[in-house]
């Protein structure tokens, strides 16, 4: 059986793993949190979310709305997710060892030369 290239690497497993939390944990977010200050902000400006229903009847509404393929919903609970990964896009550019830059040919430099022409090489002096 052959591993794939993320596995042999243990730094690309760990940036896997690293990676399948982050996002777990902002979908999460979007899907048990962020439903609770939509609903306190609605109630406080829209008023009561509907005859005699509490936050339990919201939840139970957007849980059948993202079964059902609700756009709102869907929006609402990847929009965690979504954000980040927009803001890492825009902003967080990673420079390491496997970047595009790192793989470029050093700056070519030329040698020191005398008056005549002749190439001057570094010396360390002892005096």
């Amino acid at each position: 059986m052959t591993r794939s290239s993320s596995a042999e690497n243990p730094s690309n497993a760990h940036r896997l793993r690293f990676e399948l939390i982050a996002a777990s944990l902002l979908l999460a977010f979007g899907l048990f949190v962020l439903p609770a200050p939509v609903y306190w902000v609605g109630s406080t400006l829209l008023g009561p979310y509907g005859k005699d229903a509490g936050m339990g009847t919201f939840y139970g509404d957007f849980f059948g709305d993202l079964a059902i393929g609700g756009i709102r919903a869907w929006a609402l609970a990847l929009g965690p997710l979504i954000i980040v990964e927009i803001v890492r896009l825009l902003f967080l550019r990673r420079a390491g060892p496997d970047s595009s830059d790192a793989h470029a040919a050093p700056p070519q430099t030329s040698p020191r030369r005398d008056a005549e022409g002749r190439r001057v090489e570094p010396r360390v002096s002892l005096d």
